[in-house]
């Protein structure tokens, strides 16, 4: 073989390798907070209340199940539709309710106003991926004073 020929094919296997290498698209670039929170419907997973502030529940809220088919919609426009789901707690409650929400506070909080829900407010991300919405509320009681911190969490 001679030395042009070897030059050749050493140069038309580098020129195929880069060529593949920079054709691969990353799969692992990370979402941004509002795609994840508009990537579909969120299904109550659990609730409770954080005595110590640290982020996991120690009082868990058992979920009746009336409330465990409950799902929130986040539409990308800062809106969003809270379903009642198959199965009502009160037979009078509307099928749907809108909301609105926002990121604040360099998107580590979730700002929702949802009318009578216990999840409206200035809640505080502990997690957010495309399977898992974490969040912790921090909430007095206007009765007795007592300030709590309600930690939910939602699932796809």
């Amino acid at each position: 073989m001679t030395k042009s020929r070897l030059t050749s094919m050493l140069l038309t296997g580098c020129f195929m390798i880069m060529t593949l290498f920079s054709c691969k698209k990353s799969n692992d670039e990370p979402k941004s907070k509002p795609v994840l929170l508009s990537s579909g419907l969120w299904k109550i997973s659990s609730i409770g209340v954080d005595l110590d502030k640290n982020n996991t529940v120690d009082l868990p809220y058992p979920l009746e199940n009336c409330e465990k088919d409950n799902t929130l919609e986040f539409k990308s426009d800062g809106t969003g539709i809270s379903y009642e789901g198959a199965t009502k707690c009160d037979p009078e409650d509307p099928d749907t309710e809108n909301f609105t929400w926002a990121l604040k506070n360099n998107e580590t909080i979730l700002s929702i106003a949802i009318p009578g829900s216990f999840f409206s407010g200035e809640t505080t991300l502990i997690t957010l991926n495309s399977t898992t919405l974490e969040a912790y509320l921090d909430y007095t009681d206007p009765s007795t004073g007592t300030e709590l911190r309600i930690v939910f969490k939602l699932i796809h």
